[in-house]
C-alpha cells in the first residue's frame, strides 16, 4: 500500500493510503455513517454491510443508529 503524510500547523495529520481499505491492520478502525432506515444498499456501504453485518441487530433496537467497528469488533450506540 502506498501512502503519503499531511500535517496542518496545528499538528493535526491525515495520512493517505491507497489499498483495500478492510485489509487494513486490526490496529485501525473503520466507521461509516449510515441512515436511520439501514438500507446499506449503494457505494461502499454495501461493502461495510457485507463484511461485518449486523444489520437486524440495528433495526431491532428501532435507535438513531450509530455503528462503530473498531479492532475488527462492532459497537453500537
Amino acid at each position: 500500500m502506498a501512502s503519503s503524510l499531511n500535517e496542518d500547523p496545528e499538528g493535526s495529520r491525515i495520512t493517505y493510503v491507497k489499498g483495500d481499505l478492510f485489509a487494513c491492520p486490526k490496529t485501525d478502525s473503520l466507521a461509516h455513517c449510515i441512515s436511520e432506515d439501514c438500507r446499506m444498499d449503494a457505494g461502499i456501504a454495501v461493502l461495510f454491510k457485507k463484511k461485518f453485518g449486523g444489520v437486524e441487530e440495528l433495526l431491532n433496537q428501532q435507535l438513531d443508529v450509530v455503528l462503530i467497528v473498531c479492532n475488527g469488533k462492532m459497537y453500537l450506540r
